[in-house]
């Protein structure tokens, strides 16, 4: 158990997102991965769905999680699960949110790490876009 920790874990700088990769599908044997993202006002992900359920636990200020475009709310403290397929698009609702996402089955990781790779050529969000789908997220709209 104590092996899950022992490594620094990666951080992942990207779209103004500061994104901490707390344990990773090798750290977990594929099933979860746990990333802890802080996140400024103004910046956020657009509507997206894909093959993995989320559960994010709000730290710090309050996530919006745009469900479905609909406004939903977290509160520090509070927590909510995005199963897979469902369009959603967390941003923070305010100046600043800290909040931990807790992916299952594992993978999310390769995400940010693709993005991270890519850096950049992030300022083409049609880079973004082909980037993020080879990693499994589709673009809602």
């Amino acid at each position: 158990m104590f092996g899950l920790f022992s490594k620094k874990p990666e951080v992942c700088n990207v779209l103004g997102d500061s994104i901490t990769l707390r344990l990773t599908a090798e750290q977990t044997d594929g099933k979860y991965s746990v990333a802890e993202f802080a996140t400024p006002g103004g910046v956020g992900q657009p509507p997206h769905t894909h093959d993995w359920n989320e559960n994010y636990v709000v730290l710090e200020g309050e996530l919006n999680l745009n469900i479905g475009g609909h406004p939903t709310i977290v509160a520090t403290g509070g927590s909510y699960l995005v199963k897979a397929g469902t369009v959603h698009a967390p941003t923070p609702n305010g100046d600043f949110c800290r909040y931990v996402m807790i992916g299952q089955p594992s993978g999310v990781e390769s995400v940010f790490r693709s993005l991270k790779a890519n850096e950049k050529e992030l300022g083409d969000m049609n880079k973004v876009v082909e980037i993020v789908t080879q990693a499994g997220v589709k673009i809602a709209g």
